[in-house]
């Protein structure tokens, strides 16, 4: 990926040339923020898209907080970012099927907006998919698939459902029941399967980029796989963390 130049800060508190900012709204909509247009104008949507990347390349899953900061400095981390290799893309996520060994309820609610993050998490969660398929629905053909819930909205940032859904890095997992379906159900109910609750975080784990999975799961808890938290009785929580930068 070809460099982003910039000669001054581009954002907020930036001295905003016209050229630099219009070379960091190009290279934001080329990565899929393309809610913006890739002009000259230095205005508060793009500086709150430039808090989001910051977010997801700090690996921080609210926006508008300390370290994101909304401007790109030249050759300071954010610009370094921006010119990597590996920049992070804003995305839908992706559907799922029977044959990838998950599927996305999310896309599938109407009335819920919950559906976009970063290519960092799709692929994420596509291999763990794959793994989860490979490991356990090929001995037990009958289970649930892995089914994720509850994404980013379609610009980031706050959602009143969410307090960490902000940045794309995390999604939520529908719990599974033994009869092969999920949702409905909380821990320590009969329909809970648990066995395949756990091969799905397993299959999650196995990842270069999971990073933490909430689920108040005691026995689960206790085996290291996830941490209980308020609020995760009824479905899962999984996180991605940022890769290594690869320079342009």
């Amino acid at each position: 990926m070809p460099p982003v130049n910039i000669r001054k800060s581009v954002g907020l508190g930036g001295v905003n040339n016209s050229a630099d900012v219009k070379a960091v709204k190009a290279r934001l909509v080329e990565l899929g923020f393309d809610w913006l247009t890739a002009d000259d104008v230095m205005g508060p949507t793009t500086a709150k898209t430039i808090k989001l990347f910051q977010a997801i390349k700090n690996g921080r899953n609210q926006v508008n907080i300390m370290g994101n900061d909304g401007r790109v400095d030249p050759n300071g981390d954010t610009h370094k970012w921006l010119s990597a290799d590996n920049a992070p893309r804003w995305m839908q996520m992706p559907p799922g099927s029977e044959a990838e060994g998950f599927h996305n309820h999310e896309l599938a609610q109407t009335n819920d907006a919950h559906d976009f993050g970063t290519n960092w998490l799709a692929d994420t969660l596509r291999a763990a998919g794959v793994a989860y398929k490979e490991d356990f629905l090929s001995v037990h053909p009958n289970a649930a698939l892995l089914t994720l819930n509850d994404f980013s909205l379609p610009q980031g940032g706050d959602t009143p459902m969410h307090a960490t859904h902000e940045s794309g890095l995390a999604c939520d997992i529908r719990l599974p029941r033994k009869n092969g379906q999920t949702g409905g159900v909380v821990v320590g109910q009969a329909g809970y399967d648990r066995k395949a609750m756990r091969a799905m975080i397993i299959a999650f784990r196995k990842q270069t980029l999971a990073s933490r999975v909430l689920l108040s799961d005691q026995v689960l808890v206790a085996e290291g796989l996830c941490m209980a938290a308020q609020g995760h009785l009824n479905h899962a929580h999984f996180e991605v963390k940022p890769p290594a930068r690869i320079p342009s």
